[in-house]
């Protein structure tokens, strides 16, 4: 008589020691790369936030400019932001140097971003003799 066996049969696939194993590594790699995936979310953050910064100057600026010379009353007038995407702080203040210049600072001053620090531009507004900037002499 003959015995008929079967043969192992191989089935593919992977076994639980190997599973085990490419968590591990996987664990392993996540853990060295979590650190530089933080650093480089907080540096976006960060550069997000200074360009809204930059643009909040650019526009204070703007404002300062489009103000007739006349109506640039001295004093520091200061308005604090609260809400996303840019909190701040915003001074601007006008220092009367004579009677046909006068020196603008405008200060912008991030709120809750230790990363960022204040910024500051001055403009210095003259006129001409007759008090009309747009009037050629």
């Amino acid at each position: 008589m003959t015995s008929h066996e079967h043969p192992a049969q191989r089935t593919g696939g992977f076994t639980l020691v190997e599973v085990m194993v490419s968590m591990t590594l996987l664990a392993i790699a996540s853990l060295a790369i979590a650190p530089m995936l933080l650093r480089t979310a907080r540096v976006a953050s960060a550069t997000g936030n200074a360009a809204y910064q930059t643009a909040t100057m650019s526009g204070e600026v703007a404002k300062v400019d489009a103000i007739p010379f006349d109506l640039l009353a001295p004093g520091t007038t200061c308005v604090t932001i609260t809400t996303p995407p840019f909190p701040h702080t915003r001074c601007t203040t006008v220092n009367s140097i004579s009677a046909k210049t006068k020196e603008v600072t405008v200060v912008i001053t991030p709120s809750g971003n230790s990363l960022l620090h204040p910024i500051t531009t001055t403009v210095t507004r003259t006129v001409s003799g007759n008090g009309n900037p747009l009037k050629t002499q």
